[in-house]
C-alpha cells in the first residue's frame, strides 16, 4: 500500500474510532504517515503561540513543568526543544495509547510518561504544571471541551493550556466552550486559525487559568 493510501486510511480509522486500539496499530509508522505524507504542522502552530506566552515564565527555584496532554509519539514534545532547551524544563507527556506512548520513550524527551485519559481525573497534583500544550486532540472524533476541567484542575493558576481546536468541532460546541471556559475561572485570550496539515487549518485556544 502505498504511503499516501496508508496516511489516509489512518486518518480514516481513527475518526472512526479514536481509542487506543486504532493508534496502536499505526504507532510505529505514525510519525512517518502523519508527519511527513500528511505534512502535519499543528504543533508548530501550539508551540508559536506557547513561546509568545510562557517561554519567559520561568518558575522561582525550579524548572517550569509542561504537559504535552495526548503527546501521542512525541512530535510536539520533539518540536519544544526549537524553542527553548530542554534542558531548562520539565516535560511530561500523556497519551491514551500505549503503543504510541512507546513511540514517544524512544525519543527521549520526556521527563515523565503516563497512559492518561482526558475524560477522567488525570494522575497529577492539582496546579502541577506551568503550562499545558496539546496539538491534534480536539477533534469531533477525540476530545471535546467537557474534558477541560481535568486539564485546568492541574494547571497552575495564571497557567495557560494552549490546544489545537478542529473548526468543525468548535462549531458544534461553541456554546459549551464558553460556558465550560467560564466554569472553571479561566479566560479565552485568543483563538487564531492557525496551519494545521497540508492546506487546512485549524482554531488555536489560548486559554488561561485566573
Amino acid at each position: 500500500m502505498a504511503l499516501v493510501e496508508e496516511a489516509m486510511e489512518l486518518v480514516r480509522a481513527v475518526r472512526k474510532d479514536g481509542g487506543p486500539d486504532s493508534y496502536n496499530k499505526w504507532a510505529s509508522k505514525y510519525d512517518e504517515l502523519i508527519g511527513t505524507k500528511l505534512n502535519y504542522i499543528g504543533f508548530n502552530s501550539v508551540l508559536s503561540k506557547w513561546s509568545q506566552y510562557c517561554s519567559q515564565d520561568i518558575p522561582e527555584g525550579r524548572r517550569p513543568r509542561i504537559l504535552d496532554a495526548g503527546c501521542g509519539t512525541g512530535l510536539l514534545g520533539q518540536q519544544v526543544n526549537t524553542v527553548v532547551s530542554l534542558d531548562n524544563v520539565e516535560l511530561y507527556g500523556g497519551d491514551y495509547s500505549p503503543g504510541m506512548l512507546e513511540e514517544a520513550k524512544q525519543k527521549g524527551i520526556y521527563q515523565d510518561l503516563k497512559v492518561i485519559d482526558l475524560k477522567a481525573e488525570l494522575p497529577y497534583e492539582e496546579g502541577f504544571f506551568d503550562s499545558i500544550v496539546s496539538s491534534g486532540v480536539f477533534s469531533k472524533s477525540h476530545c471535546g471541551p467537557s474534558c477541560l476541567p481535568n486539564l485546568i484542575r492541574v494547571l497552575k493558576k495564571g497557567g495557560y493550556f494552549i490546544t489545537t481546536v478542529k473548526k468543525d468541532l468548535y462549531t458544534l460546541t461553541e456554546k459549551e466552550w464558553e460556558k465550560v471556559i467560564d466554569e472553571c475561572n479561566c479566560k479565552l485570550i485568543e483563538m487564531p486559525d492557525m496551519p494545521y496539515h497540508n492546506e487546512s487549518s485549524a482554531l488555536v485556544f489560548v486559554i488561561k487559568k485566573n
